[in-house]
């Protein structure tokens, strides 16, 4: 049963009304009523234990208790307030003082309907930043020829519990000679598609060897240095990835950190797959963006066929058609201390032979200055959907 304990702080007992205690009590009762679940006072080691810690700011002089325990809790700091025995000036203070020390929080008051509402929006919040911190990335080989695509593993493990580690290469590689896969909807239906089943049957050998290294290294998504496959086993990870990702597995290309933490950051929001793409294109005048790349998520499309990897003209890549419809792209830095969420919308898909395989024209909200001027780097991922706003919501409170 869910319920939300805070820590109960409050002034000397010798300068406050002996009634605070009570009155806190019934506060709790009413915004339990309103919240629809049980909210009550507990100890700091519990109340640190849960995905959203709440001070419980009951009256005036409460600032020196906030002081005394509040590092045992990350940011954001949450202060509940009630309209009495001067909580919210308490709060207030304890804001400045978070302020002048670099540190984010917020101070929830109003009536318990708004303070209810607020904290169910904070909850939900919270949680996607738990569940954040418990990925583990697995990059099979470093970027290759991508030399701005490396994440700072030290900051994402210590400012957000990311856990993003490195595996060689020929671990991949010794796993793939070693033949096999789970059979599943999307090998089947692959099979029916009347691409060659020598090399249908070798790209999913690769898709095989991903799947039992995710479960040897509790892995939830990966990245693979996919072109150095080209000669290891003369194949590509472009099926392996789509199947991955139309899993939920994120699965990203070329060894490419940073994409890999944007798909693994939007999943965890959204839980949707993206198509991680090159922009390819950029039409100045009708404010358009063509994508391209030769893999794609298999549930994401409407109907594809398979081709050869466009780089290579080996392999088997995944050539997609999606209709026209409202789009997301997005992409975060190696530390997730900066993004770029923007608005867009489908405008068709194209199969243009000088392009990778799958491509897609997007128009966009926004005019294309980021991406003239400052991207963060080459791969972005594109999302069905408008997500700007949670996206724009979680990010800025990290």
């Amino acid at each position: 049963m869910e319920s939300l304990k805070v820590k109960f702080l409050m002034g000397p007992p010798d300068c406050n009304d002996p009634y605070i205690p009570t009155y806190s009590d019934l506060f709790l009762k009413e915004l339990s009523k309103e919240i629809g679940f049980e909210v009550t006072c507990a100890e700091m080691d519990e109340v640190a234990d849960q995905a959203l810690p709440v001070y419980f700011i009951a009256s005036g002089g409460a600032e020196l208790g906030f002081r005394a325990c509040h590092e045992q809790t990350k940011e954001p700091y949450v202060l509940l307030t009630t309209p009495a025995y001067n909580s919210l000036p308490a709060a207030m203070e304890i804001m400045g003082y978070l302020q002048e020390h670099g540190k984010k929080g917020q101070i929830l008051f109003g009536t318990t309907e708004e303070i209810a509402a607020e904290l169910r929006h904070l909850l939900r919040n919270a949680r996607i930043r738990e569940k954040l911190g418990k990925q583990h990335l697995g990059c099979f080989g470093e970027p290759g020829g991508l030399i701005a695509s490396d994440a700072d593993l030290n900051a994402l493990k210590e400012r957000f519990g990311i856990s993003m580690e490195l595996y060689s290469l020929d671990e991949l590689v010794e796993e793939f000679h070693k033949g096999g896969y789970d059979e599943n909807a999307y090998t089947s239906e692959l099979k029916t598609k009347g691409f060659d089943p020598a090399e249908v049957e070798k790209a999913l050998n690769v898709y095989g060897a991903l799947q039992r290294l995710i479960a040897r290294y509790g892995l939830t998504g990966v990245t693979v240095r996919c072109f150095d496959l080209l000669s290891a086993i003369h194949t590509t990870g472009c099926l392996a990835l789509a199947i991955l990702n139309a899993q939920g597995i994120p699965a990203a290309c070329e060894g490419d950190q940073k994409a890999l933490l944007s798909m693994a950051v939007m999943h965890v929001l959204t839980g949707e797959p993206g198509f991680m793409a090159n922009p390819s294109y950029i039409d100045t005048k009708k404010n358009e963006i063509t994508f391209a790349h030769c893999t794609l998520p298999l549930n994401m499309c409407d109907r594809y066929s398979l081709m050869t990897h466009f780089e290579s003209g080996i392999g088997v890549a995944v050539s997609g058609d999606l209709t026209p419809q409202p789009m997301t792209i997005f992409k975060c830095n190696g530390d997730l201390s900066a993004y770029y969420a923007g608005k867009a919308t489908l405008v068709e898909t194209t199969h243009k032979t000088d392009l990778c395989r799958t491509q897609m024209v997007l128009k966009l909200d926004e005019g294309y200055e980021y991406f003239a001027k400052r991207p963060i780097s080459n791969h972005h991922i594109i999302y069905k959907g408008d997500h700007k706003a949670i996206l724009d919501e979680i990010l800025n409170m990290q």
